[in-house]
């Protein structure tokens, strides 16, 4: 079995890698499409976004359960693994019905048919691309080789091709060219583990896994209503330009919780695999420390961005998106919501197979999320779609932590998080300072080092746990 920290590690350096290209890239493809352009793309591939959920159907999420608890069995694994490919390659196929349907019925989409077309590509290659086998049988190095290399690909192909707003084709290849590129090579890559000739193709029996999916793609249906139908509702109740200028303000909060949830991705297969094997001990004290590092990292993560949200907004979108920095404000407490969320739902119930209580909560989110959006898109446009969100956000985690309490193993208000909110606060207090500034860049940049010096100092005269094993980490490697 690989190292757990090892394996963190990697997927934490894989992580930073996905936050350094946006942020290398999207304030490049801000300016040159503009909110209009940006608006487009993100409204046709939230569409194809829906299409992929459905054709999913729930596999990506149990597909990493099933393969670590039967990774120690090579011939049971290889036989799912390519009964669960099977079965996700003709979902894909029935999802390109739908693209079809779409492309001659709905107006919005013809106006850019051939973008519609293109951004289409992602859904057999996610068909194809078995991420979730590589997260099962925790192959993070693969991943995050793979995956820095696809992704300065992709960054350099942006500002070589997209010139202007009228790329938005060429924009469109870039934006499913890390997917594609992704999954091709994960696909490719299964020569290492399957020998498809040695596969017993008439005893295989995909069908098995429909039943058990379907309960993961409730799940995961529900929760793409409140992540996706905000841009949705907004493409087709307002314009393209307030889809552009959510996306432009949620993109940037999006990237920081990237950071707080990468650590479910390690943490799932782990989690499953010990619950498998009846190791409930080490289970508590694992989910522990993940709740404390998350919560270590989420909480000067939204004072942060809130605080920077319009230096961090005008710097790296520009004075066109100048109406995105309320947005930035609403979402970023998002960040501890869906951290905490992430840890008691997928990291706790699901493995636990308690999959039904987080259906629950967020179903309760997702009708919230629609009559939100019903009542504040028309009267707030993107700043509607903003608070619905966080609304929305809010409710999963309380019913999430009522539901789950029983096999919640630690308290979710401790010292630790007094500690770490007593940090931030004092931190946002030294960004404050630094908020005179006139050049965005500086003020980042500024803001950035005196809060983190501030923050860190305040926890390491309180002696705090986390950044102890982070010093004492970092010295090792240093030594060695």
């Amino acid at each position: 079995m690989s190292s757990l920290k090892g394996n963190i590690i990697l997927n934490y350096i894989n992580t930073l890698s996905g936050l350094i290209f946006p942020v290398v890239t999207f304030p490049y493809a801000a300016r040159v499409l503009q909110p209009e352009g940006i608006g487009v793309v993100n409204f046709q591939n939230s569409i194809i976004g829906y299409i992929v959920l459905l054709t999913s159907l729930g596999i990506p999420l149990y597909a990493v359960r099933e393969i670590a608890k039967c990774r120690s069995d090579l011939n049971l694994r290889n036989r799912t693994m390519v009964e669960i490919t099977v079965l996700s390659i003709i979902l894909a196929m029935l999802g390109y019905l739908a693209v079809y349907v779409i492309g001659v019925f709905i107006p919005r989409i013809q106006e850019e048919l051939s973008l519609f077309y293109i951004l289409s590509l992602t859904i057999i290659f996610t068909a194809l691309g078995v991420q979730w086998f590589y997260q099962g049988i925790e192959d993070f190095l693969f991943i995050t080789i793979r995956g820095l290399i696809i992704r300065f690909l992709c960054a350099i192909s942006l500002f070589v091709f997209v010139k202007d707003k009228n790329d938005l084709l060429i924009y469109g290849l870039v934006v499913v060219g890390s997917t594609v590129g992704n999954n091709l090579i994960n696909f490719i890559h299964l020569r290492k583990y399957i020998q498809f000739c040695s596969i017993e193709w008439k005893k295989l029996n995909f069908t098995k896994h429909i039943k058990p999916a379907f309960r993961i793609f409730m799940l995961t249906v529900i929760t793409s209503i409140y992540v996706q139908l905000n841009t949705i509702m907004l493409g087709f109740m307002v314009d393209d330009r307030s889809v552009g200028l959510f996306t432009a303000g949620y993109k940037l909060t999006h990237i920081l919780v990237s950071v707080v949830t990468s650590l479910g991705t390690v943490m799932l297969p782990r989690c499953s695999h010990l619950i498998s094997e009846r190791k409930f001990d080490e289970f508590n004290s694992i989910i522990r420390k993940s709740y404390h590092f998350m919560m270590f990292m989420a909480i000067p993560l939204t004072v942060g961005i809130m605080m920077l949200s319009k230096p961090i907004t005008l710097g790296f979108c520009g004075d066109d998106f100048n109406d995105s920095i309320p947005v930035v404000v609403y979402t970023a407490p998002v960040i501890i919501f869906i951290g905490m969320t992430n840890i008691i739902g997928i990291q706790i119930l699901y493995p636990y197979g308690k999959e039904s209580y987080v259906i629950v909560s967020t179903l309760v989110a997702a009708g919230l999320n629609i009559i939100l959006n019903i009542i504040l898109i028309p009267l707030f446009s993107e700043i509607g779609a903003s608070i619905s969100m966080l609304i929305s956000e809010f409710s999963v985690l309380l019913v999430q932590i009522k539901l789950g309490k029983n096999y919640v193993s630690f308290s979710i208000f401790d010292k630790e998080i007094l500690i770490y909110g007593c940090a931030s606060f004092l931190m946002a207090i030294g960004v404050l300072f630094t908020s005179s500034m006139e050049n965005v860049w500086l003020q980042i940049f500024a803001g950035t080092f005196v809060g983190s010096i501030i923050y860190l100092s305040f926890l390491y005269i309180m002696k705090d746990k986390i950044l102890q094993e982070l010093m004492s980490l970092i010295e090792k490697k240093m030594h060695r």
